[in-house]
């Protein structure tokens, strides 16, 4: 039996959209259904907690920090995972722009909390996680 297929709309800025035409025209998609489609499935697999249990890694995100309150939000957040974030690091790249990593040792769970808090707010472009260790 095949999945029933739903409609949504999506508002993106007009420069994203022209960047994703080209890249799928490039990549010989037919339509932006099915990259849309495979972008999807590519985030829920780079979402999806793989490991359990104790780990140590790191969170690296970019952000804009001009974009309202995601300085404080940030900070916010952070302050509420104190016993999981064991260092940070700032640093400014552009005018608008500023990277920070946070090194982060405690249970998975607990991590992928903090990672996608992060991930989600409004101003972040870009954020990774990376899984150094898992402990013993």
């Amino acid at each position: 039996m095949a999945d029933f297929v739903m409609r949504f709309g999506v508002s993106l800025p007009n420069s994203l959209v022209e960047k994703f035409d080209k890249a799928i025209d490039e990549l010989g998609y037919e339509n932006r259904s099915k990259a849309i489609m495979d972008s999807i499935e590519e985030f829920l697999i780079a979402k999806k907690p793989q490991h359990s249990g104790e780990l140590i890694g790191t969170i690296s995100y970019l952000y804009n920090h001009h974009v309202s309150d995601v300085n404080r939000k940030l900070v916010d957040l952070q302050h509420g995972f104190e016993g999981t974030i064991t260092s940070t690091m700032h640093a400014h790249i552009t005018h608008n722009e500023c990277v920070e990593v946070l090194i982060v040792s405690g249970e998975s769970d607990e991590i992928h909390r903090l990672y996608g808090g992060i991930s989600s707010l409004r101003g972040v472009k870009t954020c990774e996680f990376s899984v150094l260790n898992v402990k013993d």
